[in-house]
């Protein structure tokens, strides 16, 4: 109950950010827009707005999870650390707890780049697609939002800034959220392909195509959730033991 009580509490204070909605609706909304005039498909238009559609949502949840890295090593200074070491809870239930701040305020630009997919750009799935790949386009960004939060703890609000942002726009370039890794060297798209961010868009990409995920790729994304937890954990820990 009192884990429910903190997430209530963390998600008034992070939707209060100015911020939030330029960086989460507004760039991914346009850039899926500016997208989906290009064949970045590499077929019909429908499956160039289909894999931006994807895309773009997934590149405005990433911004926001970054974001609330940021709010988090915002609070720091203020002295929130010490509150929070007053209630009873753990390391790793503070760190789930902003996780699932962030998941939340990552579902409005998914809802909305999805919305634009299907009113503006004629996206035509199943129902059960539809559902499906909004679906792991939220539960999906859960190890990112948990990195996020190890941003937030390790680091000071400009840092934590600038770590979020190279994370949110260097990963997003590199594991194909906006353009399909098949057009970059073999040699980066190898790398692209073990980054969390190309197996996180992968599952909605696959299952929009009709196709499950693929084991391999659930599993690398798997192994990644579990190291950004055990990072984030040490770091709320060594945020803790310096106030």
């Amino acid at each position: 109950m009192m884990l429910v009580h903190y997430v209530r509490l963390e998600m008034l204070r992070l939707l209060r950010d100015p911020g939030y909605l330029l960086m989460t609706l507004v760039s991914p909304l346009t850039m899926y827009l500016v997208f989906t005039n290009l064949d970045l498909g590499g077929g019909t238009s429908s499956d160039a707005a289909v894999y931006s559609m994807v895309g773009m949502a997934g590149f405005g949840a990433i911004g926001a999870v970054m974001t609330n890295g940021v709010s988090i090593a915002e609070d720091k200074p203020l002295g929130w650390i010490r509150q929070l070491r007053l209630l009873p809870l753990g390391p790793s239930q503070v760190v789930v707890g902003r996780a699932v701040c962030a998941m939340v305020a990552a579902l409005p630009p998914i809802l909305a780049v999805c919305l634009a997919g299907g009113l503006v750009d004629g996206v035509s799935l199943s129902p059960g697609r539809w559902i499906a790949v909004i679906l792991l386009l939220w539960a999906g960004i859960s190890p990112l939002a948990v990195l996020g939060v190890g941003f937030g703890y390790l680091l000071t609000a400009q840092k934590a800034q600038m770590a979020g942002l190279a994370f949110y726009m260097g990963l997003s370039l590199l594991g194909g959220l906006w353009f399909p890794i098949r057009l970059m060297p073999s040699w980066v798209a190898d790398i692209a392909r073990v980054t969390p961010v190309n197996r996180y868009g992968e599952l909605s990409w696959k299952v929009a195509g009709g196709h499950a995920p693929t084991l391999v790729g659930v599993g690398v994304l798997a192994a990644w959730a579990a190291a950004f937890t055990v990072f984030s954990v040490i770091a709320y820990r060594r945020a803790a033991q310096t106030v």
